[in-house]
């Protein structure tokens, strides 16, 4: 590791501006982070420098868990996949995700893979020890996410994790609508001011109706109030009579038929998914030993870890894990 701190010392000595040019700070930040450690700001201003002291100090990346399970050798292929993986960042991890501008977050460390492509995963048979995925599987369709787990499914190793995170739970999500349970869709409250909502709603998330926001979950672009283009919209009417007519979870196969997946719109929500859906796809990909799981409840240690790992919204999703046999 004293090579990166020479190398980092390198990067600090070429400062000559503000601290507080964001750019010069992702540049440091992304060069620091790039050996595994974090930087903390303590110095003041002298002149018109920036006099910058930098105390380094090890990351919440669990390093010694990974060493003390894996020999460095297995660790240096980087054998564990966030699939869905957009920003996160781990020195052992191959991130694995859909590369778009929609998301604003720094991409740039990620293998670009389409899941609606039908085309394998970027991983060699039997090499991967972990795949996980975080609100991923809701973005595409069913078929496509059959897919992704047979290829998971070849990608692991024997003995080897499958983690899947999703949501919402379609299930606690329906019976919130029929109780008119507005608490649960607590979520949509971060798209109620100026600024937040309109590259996705025409006005703010919660200025319309419990059944179209519950729509929204899991057929997006049929929501009259997203901005996505589509040949149907339904109202809360319409809504309302399919629930009658189909019932839970007929009227979300019927509404998801009419979804399809918008390359410039990668966020939105084009299928459902309960405990019990995940398990059948699972078994379908030839997986045996499938348990549900829970928010940092993972059987692997490395995935026990709150600041990489099950941060989505956990008070509305689900949990998954599969072993390879």
């Amino acid at each position: 590791m004293s090579t990166g701190i020479s190398q980092i010392q390198t990067l600090l000595k070429r400062v000559r501006t503000s601290f507080q040019d964001d750019g010069l700070t992702e540049t440091i930040t992304r060069g620091i982070r790039f050996f595994g450690y974090l930087f903390v700001k303590v110095g003041t201003s002298i002149s018109h420098f920036t006099r910058i002291q930098i105390t380094l100090r090890k990351s919440q990346f669990n390093i010694g868990t990974y060493e003390s399970l894996f020999a460095p050798q297995v660790l240096q292929s980087r054998p564990f996949y966030n699939v869905g993986a957009s920003s996160f960042y781990h020195p052992y991890w191959t991130n694995i995700d859909f590369v778009t501008t929609w998301y604003k977050q720094d991409m740039r460390t990620v293998l670009h893979h389409d899941l609606m492509s039908g085309s394998p995963l970027p991983i060699e048979t039997g090499t991967a020890e972990i795949i996980y995925t975080s609100h991923t599987i809701e973005h595409i369709k069913e078929e496509s996410v059959q897919r992704f787990f047979i290829e998971s499914y070849r990608a692991l190793k024997t003995g080897g994790i499958f983690r899947i995170t999703t949501g919402p739970d379609a299930e606690t999500d329906f019976r919130a609508l029929i109780k008119g349970d507005e608490n649960w869709f607590y979520w949509d409250k971060y798209y109620e001011l100026p600024g937040r909502f309109e590259h996705i709603f025409r006005e703010s998330a919660t200025s319309v109706s419990l059944s179209e926001r519950w729509l929204h979950h899991f057929a997006s672009q049929l929501a009259p109030n997203d901005i996505s283009p589509s040949t149907v919209k339904f109202s809360e009417l319409e809504i309302q009579k399919f629930i009658s007519e189909y019932g839970f979870p007929g009227v979300l196969d019927h509404l998801c038929a009419y979804t399809s997946f918008d390359p410039n719109r990668p966020g939105n929500h084009i299928s459902w998914w309960t405990h019990e859906k995940v398990f059948d796809y699972l078994r379908n990909a030839g997986f045996t030993n499938i348990y549900r799981s829970g928010y940092q409840q993972s059987v692997s240690p490395l995935m026990r870890n709150s600041a990489l790992f099950d941060s989505t919204h956990p008070q509305m999703s689900i949990y998954v894990e599969a072993i390879k046999g």
